[in-house]
């Protein structure tokens, strides 16, 4: 009988399930058929898909229609959770203020229910030329009556 480790968290419990869901993803034939995607889970993939489009502006009078009043941001595993709404939009003007714009190239995405987990590329250029950031992520969206409630990005270690 396998018993449970009992320091293991919820988190990491969903960190390594996601992880497994999109490598199995990546081992898909021509002729396999992933599972039927449901409405909603069509929706919410295509609302973070929005999402990393309108972030190339860098404004965030566009990307707060993408975010609940509520949300939780986690910009890299281990750095402090920003809560609640003003606080997002206000890291992200401070995070965004030396960049003129960004591109978040999504790799990989998959949605259950109201999780989209996606595999991206995030480049932010800088204002006035010179050499792109790039941040290699996997990103946890929890979606909630069509807003982010929930936003975690993890490293992908190099």
């Amino acid at each position: 009988m396998i018993h449970p480790n009992p320091k293991a968290t919820r988190r990491g419990v969903l960190a390594a399930g996601a992880a497994a869901t999109l490598g199995s993803m990546s081992g898909l034939q021509a002729d396999d058929k992933a599972p039927e995607k449901s409405k909603l889970e069509q929706q919410n993939e295509e609302l973070i898909a929005n999402l990393c489009q309108e972030i190339a502006h860098l404004d965030s009078d566009k990307i707060a229609p993408f975010v609940g009043d509520d949300i939780v941001f986690q910009l890299i595993d281990g750095q402090p959770p920003i809560e609640g709404k003003a606080a997002f939009l206000a890291g992200g003007a401070q995070f965004f203020a030396p960049f003129e714009r960004a591109e978040f190239i999504i790799n990989k995405s998959y949605a259950i229910g109201n999780l989209v987990i996606n595999h991206r590329d995030d480049h932010f250029y800088p204002k006035g030329g010179g050499e792109r950031t790039t941040f290699t992520v996997t990103g946890f969206f929890v979606i909630k009556e069509g807003k982010i409630v929930e936003w975690r990005d993890y490293a992908v270690p190099s």
